[in-house]
């Protein structure tokens, strides 16, 4: 995005009424020398949010917010400053001046600049067709039929392209555009017999970016068997790039602001329009006929911060919600998916059922690791294989969380919910996450990592990041809890320590879990059988990974009596209990700093006040 120029941006401000600004948005009432509503920036019964017209400038009493019109509009509408800035110039009138560039540069954005203006021509033609024209009886009856009314066609712009084009032509001639600005725009093609054009009875859906200029289009057809193109976008253009692009985007920024910057990811454009018309969720946004790209994950990022994806149940939606998955997480954005009943979406819901079912699908949406391990162990024969792949298959899409501290959060449930040792986990994890980086560089895309600058290999010629070095592999040993490696000393030192620990597996499931080492105690109670000999370390270390047997023979062994053993036996069970009780707590306390909806975190501070309780009476 060019340059605003200093003067052109003051201008901007200048023109400015911030009453005129607020008012598109917000109900005012005068109040002596300024105006006041209630705030919409946080939920308030009594109006402490006033506009000040004489300082151009806003200020809430209760939340403590406040600035200017751009500020206004950044809040509002959930932009950055660049885009609010030429939202304020667009909204008063106001030409946008950038800074001179090369020769080159101006002529693209001249020719920008006249798709566009050729788009939002085309834009209004097709909508006034659609509403009155004579022919276009069918595309009415159609949208009827998907119970779309006209306030809804109004709402977005929605048209019909008729089978002829001459009309179009004629109108674009008569307001100076040639025919290059109709081929530049996608609206025409040529083959060997000329020109012809590109959308020919569709339902047509203006495509517009995150500023609301119409840069493209999007056109759908109405009978089945008309055309096996379900869907025909405009082709990239200088206005149009389909893969960072979201339909909708423009509407919902607002929507996500007020959400806690929650976006609803869906599937189709009358999915979209079906959320934002008759659920209410105006936050909702899709892509356009197209995988979602790492430049549509790095787009909603500066809006969202969560993303529920709200895709079909079928085989289909199941396969693109998890690459969509993997493109947010990557981003740094929390994704949640939201169970619909089979068969249907939220277009087809909302029309058959209401928005009460839609509604209570997006309220209850789990975080996607939850709802993807729900269905894979249902669906997971229950053997040691099968385990293990899935055991894989989970730690690779963790891997694509890029905050640590969700990763961590994200693996310790896992481990609850697969029956594994939460080091084990993260240990498979770790190794899913340097498998990512190692990545050749066509698939780097895939993965974005969040460690510190220091840790990633840096090329010196250029500055740029480079593929990581692939140094010769280095046995790690893992790390074990102090109490469970004193449980490990029992075990190895007396039988009958050996015999009374083998009692209490039941016991330190718990611990297993959620304390560092877990994963090693628990595969030596698999190797180590109740016997009249103590267990043999090195025949056990032979059977373990590297790095858990590394551990295990750092254990120190030592010939303890029987002699109160049942006492030791007893303060290490109870110690090892505590310890995990607040390694749980710990993750919990986490988890409270990350994006939760109010339902989560009531939920997170029952569980803590719970484990607290439980942990006091130790």
């Amino acid at each position: 995005m060019a340059r605003i120029t200093p003067e052109c941006e003051a201008r901007i401000k200048e023109s400015a009424n911030i009453v005129d600004l607020v008012g598109r948005y917000v109900q005012l009432r005068r109040s002596g020398y300024s105006w006041k509503a209630c705030c919409p920036f946080h939920n308030e019964k009594t109006p402490s949010f006033h506009v000040n017209p004489a300082r151009q400038s806003f200020h809430c009493f209760g939340c403590g917010v406040g600035g200017d019109s751009i500020k206004f509009l950044m809040m509002y509408e959930n932009l950055d400053y660049p885009t609010a800035l030429r939202r304020l110039a667009d909204i008063n009138g106001v030409p946008v001046i950038e800074e001179e560039d090369s020769p080159e540069i101006a002529r693209k954005r001249k020719l920008r600049s006249a798709v566009v203006q050729m788009n939002e021509l085309a834009a209004e033609y097709y909508h006034k067709l659609l509403c009155r024209g004579e022919n276009a009886i069918k595309a009415r009856e159609y949208l009827k039929s998907r119970d779309i009314d006209i306030r809804m066609a109004k709402a977005w712009q929605l048209g019909w392209a008729p089978p002829e084009f001459h009309e179009l032509a004629d109108l674009a001639h008569s307001r100076g555009f040639d025919d290059l600005i109709l081929r530049e725009a996608y609206l025409t093609g040529e083959n060997s017999h000329g020109s012809y054009p590109v959308f020919r009875d569709r339902l047509m859906f203006p495509i517009r970016n995150v500023r609301g200029e119409v840069v493209g289009f999007s056109g759908r057809i109405m009978q089945p068997d008309s055309d096996p193109r379900k869907y025909v976008n405009t082709s990239e253009t200088v206005a149009f790039h389909k893969g960072e692009l979201l339909f909708g985007l423009h509407k919902a920024t607002a929507a996500m602001a007020k959400a806690n910057r929650t976006a609803l990811i869906c599937e189709g454009q009358l999915d979209v329009i079906a959320c934002h018309e008759r659920a209410d969720l105006r936050y909702a946004v899709a892509g356009l006929g197209t995988a979602f790209t790492d430049e549509h994950a790095s787009l909603l990022a500066r809006y969202a911060q969560r993303a529920v994806l709200c895709y079909d149940g079928d085989n289909a939606g199941n396969a693109a919600a998890e690459k969509t998955y993997r493109k947010l997480a990557a981003a740094g954005i929390s994704v949640y998916l939201a169970v619909l009943p089979a068969g249907e979406d939220p277009d087809s819901l909302t029309r058959t059922q209401g928005a009460q079912p839609l509604q209570q699908a997006v309220k209850d949406a789990l975080p996607f690791l939850e709802q993807y391990i729900s269905r894979e162990l249902a669906a997971c024969q229950d053997d040691a294989p099968s385990r293990a792949a899935l055991v894989e298959r989970m730690a690779d899409l963790a891997a694509e969380i890029r905050s640590s501290v969700q990763r961590d959060i994200a693996t310790a449930d896992l481990a609850t919910r697969l029956g594994i040792g939460l080091d084990r986990m993260r240990e498979v994890v770790n190794r899913a996450v340097q498998e990512h980086k190692r990545r050749p560089v066509h698939e780097l895309t895939e993965y974005r990592d969040d460690s510190p600058a220091g840790d990633r290999e840096e090329d010196e010629s250029t500055g740029e990041e480079s593929v990581p070095v692939i140094s010769p592999r280095k046995i790690s040993m893992i790390t074990v809890h102090p109490v469970l490696g004193a449980i490990l000393n029992l075990m190895f030192s007396n039988v009958k320590a050996h015999h009374m620990l083998m009692e209490r597996v039941e016991d330190l499931q718990e611990p297993i879990r959620y304390l560092p080492g877990g994963s090693l105690l628990q595969r030596v109670f698999e190797l180590a059988p109740v016997s009249d000999t103590k267990p043999n370390i090195d025949a056990i270390a032979q059977k373990l990974p590297e790095g858990e047997a590394l551990a295990l023979r750092k254990v120190p062994i030592y010939d303890l009596s029987d002699q109160l053993m049942g006492n030791y036996v007893e303060e290490v069970c109870a110690q090892a209990i505590t310890a995990s009780l607040e390694a749980q707590l710990d993750l919990l306390r986490t988890r409270l700093r990350g994006d939760l909806s109010s339902e989560e975190y009531k939920d997170t501070i029952e569980k803590i006040n719970i484990l607290t309780a439980i942990a006091n009476k130790k």
